[in-house]
């Protein structure tokens, strides 16, 4: 039985609406968790209908401490918190044959709900003159695992970015704000997702993301270019005004250097796993406090 893999983010899933939503420590991002954790558990309910096999959920939004464990299926599998590797941000992916990217946004520089690659700081990045979805490089960052992408969802500019980049990719979209009812759009979710997954299983999905260098890339700066000079410097890279430059011989290169320029700093990843293991410490405090605030909401 065909083994999936399900990044999950929650700015295209049925409970985010508004941009506080996707920020933490308020009651929009509680209730959003939960809804994305609802979306999920249906998602994957449709699949091992369809036949799959295990099933691991990675939350791959902010602090990676988004999905509600309780509303889960015992059997679904969740990753929560990042990883240095061996895949970036995942940590291990062997023995995973799919891919499916659940509650994506659209990328910098595009319209949609809530725009942005990686961080809303990079007003646009634009790869051999293309602006860069993060679909392309979460798919890129698997494919070595021979793991194929068969399945996105967000709003309708994130999907109609992805099915552009990855030929043969299914996509959902979730319009926002939502013109039906949330659990309405979450089973119509979780069927294309299981209409996906009978696809790829009569090998009708791309193959491993995999496409060839170079890649030379614009990244620009939304707070100008003081912020772009001083990522420049700390990194070593070329540009003016508010662009930073460099190129790249792989996606994956490209990837970690757009995370590099995203979330560290030269020292920061002089000492990458204890960093991680602070933040991933903050991110399960911030989930216990999400969990508890939950539990008050309902009961009011």
């Amino acid at each position: 039985m065909a083994a999936i893999l399900i990044l999950a983010d929650i700015e295209g899933s049925t409970g985010c609406n508004r941009r506080e939503d996707a920020q933490l420590f308020n009651d929009g991002w509680i209730r959003a968790c939960r809804e994305l954790s609802r979306d999920l558990n249906a998602l994957c309910k449709e699949l091992k209908k369809a036949g799959a096999g295990r099933i691991r959920i990675k939350d791959f939004h902010r602090t990676g401490f988004n999905v509600f464990r309780a509303v889960l299926d015992p059997e679904i599998e969740l990753d929560q918190g990042y990883a240095a590797g061996p895949t970036i941000g995942i940590g291990d992916v062997t023995g995973f044959d799919m891919l499916m990217m659940i509650g994506m946004h659209a990328a910098s520089g595009t319209t949609g709900f809530l725009p942005h690659t990686l961080t809303s700081k990079f007003a646009g990045i634009s790869v051999n003159d293309r602006l860069l979805c993060e679909a392309e490089l979460f798919a890129a960052s698997v494919a070595d695992h021979g793991i194929k992408p068969a399945f996105f969802s967000g709003c309708p500019a994130a999907c109609a970015q992805a099915e552009a980049a990855i030929k043969g990719l299914s996509v959902f979209a979730i319009e926002k704000p939502l013109r039906a009812e949330p659990a309405l759009v979450r089973q119509r979710l979780a069927e294309s997702a299981a209409i996906a997954f009978n696809k790829a299983c009569r090998g009708e999905l791309p193959p491993p993301y995999l496409p060839s260098g170079p890649f030379k890339t614009t990244l620009t700066m939304r707070d100008g270019p003081m912020a772009a000079e001083k990522l420049r410097k700390a990194w070593s890279l070329a540009g003016e005004n508010n662009a930073i430059t460099f190129t790249a011989n792989s996606m994956n290169e490209l990837y970690w250097q757009l995370l590099k320029l995203a979330y560290l700093k030269p020292f920061t990843l002089r000492f990458l796993n204890t960093s991680l293991v602070v933040a991933n410490l903050a991110g399960k405090i911030a989930h216990i406090w999400a969990r508890k605030r939950l539990t008050r909401i309902l009961s009011e």
